[in-house]
This record gives C-alpha cells, structure tokens and sequence, in this order.
C-alpha cells in the first residue's frame, strides 16, 4: 500500500483548522487522531507522525504546549530537547567551596526543563495561541476574562 508525506504547510493548516474547533487538547495522542482526521480529509494516502505533528506545531508557534513531566532516577540523559529537537541551555550554580553544579537544561523553543527527578516528558497539553496581539485593533471588542 503506498502513503504520501505531508509537507509542513499542509500540517500547519491541519493543526490549525483542529485547534480552531477544538481549542484545548489533552493529549499528544488526541492531537494526532484530530490531525490526522484532517489530513486524511484532503488526502487519503497521507501519513505522518505524532512527533513530527508536535514539532511542526513548535515550530510554525499554532500552540501553545504545556509539558508535564514523569519522575526518573539519575541525571538528565538528553542532549537535545526530546520535544523540538532543540539545543538544551544548561542552568549552572556556584557552590559554597567555588564547585559549579548543573540545576537544569532549558529549551528556549518548547519550554521544556529537565531538573534532577522529573526530566521526561509524559504528557502535552496543547491549547491554541491567541493569534491577535494585545491592543490590535481587533481585539478592542473582546472582553476578556
């Protein structure tokens, strides 16, 4: 059986037209049935997967995605975000006897933060980003709460 890729393009609208209906996912896995719904819409033969349906998300900034963590034992084993693939910035200390220890690792992209006891993502919550600016002018008419 033969499947086609996706460009992002075609993703992003996708994303797009899913959170437009339904404004806060509860699960990575929610989003990819949504997505792929979507996708199959336009073409059957699409295919692509929940990682990269998260990462084109990131990237094209349609969510906004809360992480939330599972505890594991030992140091933080990654060297890139495992939710963008993005470059992890470590967050150092001094001691008192002048040592320096490492805190966390932050992705500036995603948000993720490994700290010492909970560093792997178990969960994404994703909700839609408010695309109108404060103070534009389409925005005077909203209340918000």
């Amino acid at each position: 059986m033969t499947y086609r890729i996706p460009k992002d393009i075609d993703i992003a609208k996708a994303i797009d037209n899913c959170l437009t209906r339904t404004p806060r996912i509860r699960s990575q896995a929610a989003l990819y049935e949504l997505v792929i719904t979507e996708l199959m819409c336009v073409d059957e033969s699409y295919r692509v997967s929940n990682e990269r349906i998260r990462r084109v998300g990131i990237r094209k900034k349609l969510f906004n995605l809360e992480i939330r963590y599972a505890h594991t034992n030992g140091a933080s084993p990654y060297k890139k975000c495992p939710v963008c693939r993005g470059e992890l910035e470590s967050i150092r200390n001094m001691t008192l006897d002048g040592k320096t220890v490492e805190l966390s690792r932050n992705c500036r992209t995603c948000g993720y933060s490994a700290k010492s006891d909970a560093c792997r993502p178990a969960r994404y919550i994703i909700t839609r980003r408010d695309r109108w600016p404060t103070g534009s002018p389409s925005s005077e008419g909203r209340s918000g709460c």
